[in-house]
Order: structure tokens, then C-alpha cells, then sequence
């Protein structure tokens, strides 16, 4: 039995160490520009959101999920009066009367230490051209400093082959690519590639933190095998 609690005591312990620099961010509704052209068939906003999600979720150590009003804790923090329901709604990337985002400050209620909130620029579709056309702007957002870690604005362009007619077929492929270019610039700001060193660097302190918890993993996991040895 000792050597089963020992072995949790471990699991548990590898599962902190891993998840030490993951990030969680919330990726908010988009307002939208007066350049939108409405489609009766085809979802502008949930089309952008489910593209960009895509996007994002791929970026290491980064933990996406997506805004709801119905989530326990902005329901909490609407009940105790910590946030007006009028402050629910898009455009998220606004600055309050505080100076502070929106973005952050609900963000701070789901306990996050990003936030993504933007803004359907235009979008359309040219039936001459068979082509479609959207813009997206928008700011990524640290949830405790109120910093804009990076803003960008992104245009995406889809056209119809000749032997298609659908026009969503050009739509979906403008708001991947839009949303394709976003998430390399987020990626890019959160997950910079490594450069290769172009002249001799100073050795590197040792990181005494990590050298300490895998001192403490290696114990735990040497007390499990010699526990497991003695059961």
C-alpha cells in the first residue's frame, strides 16, 4: 500500500513539473466593422472563432478555451456584482473607464493569463470575381499586467476554381487564411523559434529551481521502486 500512495505522490508530482509552463488563454467573441457584408448561410463570427481556435490550440504549452457567458465563474461574478452583463458582449478589446481591457479584466475572473479579443473588419464576397475577402484586427492581452503583448490585423482571400459554385467554398478559405496568419503571429510572439547564436554566448546560470524539483522527482521515484521492492 505504501508503495501505491508513494507512486500517486510521483504521478502527481511529474504532472506539475510538466504543466509548469503552460499558459491558459481566452479567446473572446469578435465584434464586427461596418465593412461586413452579411451572409444568410454562412456564419461569419463562428466560422472566425472555429478557425482561429484551430490556430492556437497547436501553440506549445498553451491551454485554449473559448469564452462563455454561461461559464460558473462569470456567472458568480454577475450574481455578486462584479461585472455588468453589458460588459459580456463584443468588442472585448476596449478599455474601460479604468484605462483597463475589458478582455483583462474578464479574463481575471476566469483565472487566465491570456486573453484574444478582436474585430471582424470587413468581409465579402464578389460574385463577378468569385472572390472573398475578410479582414480581422485584433489584440492578444496579458490578463495581469493589462499589457498588449502584440496587435495585429490580418487579411485572408479566398476564390472559387472553376468548377465550383458554392460561394462559402471561397468564404471558409479567406477566414482560414486570415486566421492562418494570426496564429503565426501569436505563435511567434508566445513561442519565438530559437535562433541560431551568432557569437560566443556567457554560460548560462544553472536553473537551481528545476535542479531542485528533479532532485525531488528522483527521490520520489527511487522511493517508489525501493518501496515497490519491499512490498
Amino acid at each position: 500500500m505504501k508503495s501505491i500512495w508513494t507512486l500517486a505522490l510521483v504521478m502527481l508530482a511529474i504532472a506539475g513539473f510538466a504543466a509548469e509552463d503552460t499558459r491558459e488563454l481566452v479567446l473572446f467573441p469578435f465584434g464586427q466593422g461596418a465593412a461586413v457584408q452579411p451572409a444568410e448561410d454562412f456564419n461569419v463570427d463562428a466560422e472566425t472563432l472555429n478557425a482561429l481556435y484551430a490556430q492556437l490550440k497547436q501553440i506549445p504549452n498553451l491551454y485554449v478555451l473559448r469564452f462563455r457567458e454561461t461559464s460558473p465563474s462569470v456567472r458568480r461574478a454577475i450574481e455578486e456584482n462584479r461585472v455588468r452583463r453589458d460588459r459580456l458582449t463584443p468588442p472585448f478589446n476596449e478599455r474601460e473607464a479604468d484605462g483597463s481591457w475589458r478582455a483583462a479584466r474578464v479574463g481575471a475572473l476566469l483565472g487566465v493569463n491570456l486573453a484574444f479579443a478582436g474585430r471582424i473588419e470587413e468581409f465579402s464576397y464578389n460574385p463577378t470575381t468569385r472572390e472573398a475577402v475578410v479582414t480581422i484586427s485584433g489584440d492578444l492581452i496579458d490578463v495581469q499586467s493589462g499589457e498588449v503583448l502584440i496587435s495585429v490585423a490580418e487579411t485572408g482571400r479566398g476564390r472559387l476554381g472553376s468548377d465550383q459554385t458554392d460561394p462559402n467554398i471561397a468564404r471558409i478559405a479567406a477566414v482560414s487564411q486570415a486566421a492562418e496568419k494570426i496564429g503565426a503571429a501569436v505563435r511567434t510572439r508566445l513561442a519565438p523559434p530559437t535562433e541560431q547564436p551568432t557569437k560566443i554566448e556567457e554560460k548560462k546560470q544553472p536553473d537551481r529551481k528545476r535542479e531542485r524539483a528533479a532532485v525531488s522527482l528522483f527521490i520520489l521515484v527511487l522511493g517508489a521502486v525501493l518501496g515497490g521492492a519491499q512490498f
